[in-house]
């Protein structure tokens, strides 16, 4: 065993050594600002930068100096952020911040065309929304959007230089990197779509995507399909989702180590991957320029991720494209990435057996559901492309159900950074992916003209119905009428039969009233029915019986008065009708005194106050006589045939009484 003197040797004695080591290692690449801090004399560090780099580029004695004989333009490029660059060359340029639900505030760049339609770049991993426009106008994909009359927004991801901000957390924390291209599209691009389309005023927009930025949007589409309605078009470049056959040899060696480098980035709290700093971006000015001996590094390292192509690389912007990207990243991101390659799905986050089954209910994180993204899909591709395969993209393709056009470069070396800074990439990619969107369009008008035409061609048919409907109320209400007008005409003239009627029956009835006389003084006309009850009934049943026949005594042809009729019979018939007015009040039914009426039978007269109406009384609590069965139903008609109590003379003697009176007393003639 090693005492512990030799321990704290070899620790603490290696410090002195490992210091000058870091502070060779930074002159070496040029960084002012780290050995300003080293020392107390800030022109010693641009002295030693100068003799560094007459030494390593002795080649070209007119780049002495760090490079202060370099283009101007492209130090400018690379000094620049995405507003000051789009400015630069005569576009407008506007920047917008966006909260998201999470907290975290991103920044979007835009290229305004008021009223145009609205177009959204989004970046890879590591990259910013300069790697849309830092090529410059003849080769960036935001200025010729913003050319051919797009309105053109850039967003950047969080965690890149640009969207480092939170509501709540600082990027020293954390927390705040605790997070995948999951959160991205779930949370990122909704905030940037729901703002772009409010500023707007569109309710759908064109989605161009690279390498990460494809796999936000299937996360998007995935876990808020209501988005799609949102999205007129996506386009694809080097899309990613399955990469378990990941060509780049660096990615692929980070893989075989996963697990132990999670370990130790947990372990070491690293939580951020190469951020975007001025001494990465010093570096690469200097040993990246054109006459620089370490350009073929540079452009080295960038062939050694994306795939080697260096007939399309310009090397003259490398300065620019290095000191852009990388900008920042979190390692979970990377980490989620090589989950992607080892599995071979693609599917959310793997937290292990316990959490996977807390968060998503089950020990295997879920796949994400492609199936979902039902907006038309563009996909565009390249065999040299180190990060994303053939296969993968034809795997995916089966899987989108909505894919319009799946697109293989036709260079065999275009690579995965070919897509944004290749030379000819316009030609190559760009022409294609205008042509899809102008496709998308050209399919969505003609759409909605037939839709329109539809509408159309249905409002007519519902008007034409409405007034169909309305001729068809309108006839139906004429009909009513007529049949209304000759109702009318029928209903009074069957009201007028009903008046004549009820007058002729008015007059028979009357005829056949004995109205000549009057009973008891000369104002009260006799103007009324016999009852059957009555003894005038009886009288004028027993009459026939006593009268002369029509052989000795003619019957006078018109009806004779009742009281003056009994009056002008001898005292010897009236005692003979006496006599016979009780049987015949028994057992005569009601007839007519003139048998040449039209009367009926039921229009008796009936003389009131006079001839009171029969009631039977209870006598001593007798009944009135029932049938020969006891019910009420054989009793017969007591409506025409009276029913007499046992002792009914009493009643009769006082109503023969009654008439005997009115007999005897003087005769006045009816008047006129």
């Amino acid at each position: 065993m090693l005492k512990s003197e030799n321990i704290c040797y070899r620790i603490f004695g290696l410090w002195p050594l490992a210091l000058v080591f870091l502070i060779t290692l930074q002159l070496l690449v040029g960084t002012a600002e780290a050995f300003t801090i080293l020392s107390p004399f800030s022109y010693t560090s641009l002295s030693f930068k100068n003799l560094l780099n007459s030494v390593l580029l002795a080649s070209n004695a007119n780049l002495a100096g760090g490079g202060r004989n370099l283009k101007s333009d492209v130090l400018e490029d690379a000094s620049l952020i995405t507003p000051k660059l789009i400015r630069k060359y005569g576009y407008p340029s506007e920047t917008h911040t966006v909260v998201t639900k999470d907290g975290y505030i991103l920044e979007m760049h835009r290229i305004p065309k008021r009223g145009a339609q609205p177009v959204l770049l989004m970046h890879g991993i590591l990259d910013t929304s300069a790697t849309w426009v830092l090529m410059g106008p003849k080769s960036g994909l935001g200025y010729m959007l913003s050319d051919l009359g797009y309105d053109v927004w850039m967003g950047n991801a969080r965690g890149n230089r640009y969207s480092k901000n939170h509501t709540s957390l600082n990027s020293d924390y954390q927390e705040f990197w605790d997070f995948t291209f999951h959160e991205m599209g779930k949370y990122d691009l909704p905030a940037n779509i729901d703002y772009i389309l409010s500023k707007t005023g569109y309710d759908q927009l064109h989605y161009v995507g690279h390498s990460q930025g494809t796999a936000v949007f299937w996360v998007l589409c995935s876990e808020q399909p209501s988005y799609t309605q949102k999205i007129l078009s996506m386009h694809a470049l080097a899309p990613i989702a399955f990469i378990s056959d990941m060509k780049s040899p660096l990615f692929r060696t980070l893989v075989v180590f996963l697990d132990f480098l999670t370990a130790a980035t947990r372990m070491l709290r690293i939580t951020e991957f190469m951020p975007n700093t001025k001494l990465f971006v010093d570096h690469s000015q200097v040993v990246c320029h054109d006459n620089a001996m370490t350009q073929d590094v540079c452009s080295n390292i960038l062939f050694l991720v994306a795939g080697y192509n260096s007939e399309q690389l310009n090397k003259t912007m490398l300065p620019v494209m290095l000191s852009h990207t990388p900008s920042g990243a979190s390692i979970k991101q990377l980490e989620h990435f090589g989950q992607l390659m080892k599995s071979g799905h693609f599917r959310k986050f793997d937290r292990g057996y316990l959490r996977n089954q807390l968060e998503y209910n089950r020990i295997t994180p879920p796949d994400y559901d492609l199936s979902k993204v039902k907006v038309p899909v563009a996909l565009y591709y390249s065999m040299n492309d180190m990060l994303v395969s053939t296969t993968g993209v034809d795997r995916l393709a089966r899987e989108l159900p909505n894919v319009i056009d799946k697109y293989l470069v036709p260079m065999e070396k275009f690579n995965h950074l070919d897509f944004l800074w290749a030379i000819d990439v316009k030609s190559l990619v760009y022409n294609r992916l205008v042509r899809n969107i102008r496709r998308v369009e050209n399919y969505k008008q003609k759409q909605t003209q037939q839709i329109n035409a539809s509408i159309q061609q249905l409002g007519a048919q519902l008007q034409q119905q409405q007034q169909q409907q309305q001729q068809q109320e309108e006839e139906l209400r004429k009909q009513q009428l007529v049949q209304q007008q000759q109702v009318e005409p029928k209903q009074q003239q069957r009201s007028v039969n009903l008046r004549s009627q009820s007058n002729l029956n008015y007059h028979s009835i009357s005829a056949a009233n004995v109205n000549s006389n009057t009973i008891g003084s000369a104002s009260q006309r006799v103007n009324v029915r016999l009852h059957p009850h009555s003894v005038l009934h009886a009288v004028r049943v027993a009459l026939p019986k006593i009268m002369p026949t029509p052989a000795t005594t003619p019957m006078p042809t018109q009806t004779t008065s009742l009281p003056l009729l009994l009056m002008t019979t001898t005292s010897t018939t009236r005692s003979k009708f006496i006599t016979n007015l009780t049987p015949n009040f028994q057992t005569n039914p009601p007839i007519s005194i003139d048998s040449n009426s039209n009367v009926n039978q039921d229009s008796t007269v009936i003389i009131p106050n006079v001839h009171p109406v029969y009631k039977p009384e209870d006598d001593g609590g007798a009944e009135a006589p029932k049938g020969s069965d006891g019910d009420e139903s054989s009793r017969g008609d007591t409506s025409t045939t009276p029913q007499w109590s046992g002792d009914s003379s009493t009643e009769l003697n006082a109503e023969v009484t009654t008439v005997m009176a009115l007999l005897e007393r003087p005769h006045v003639p009816a008047s006129a």
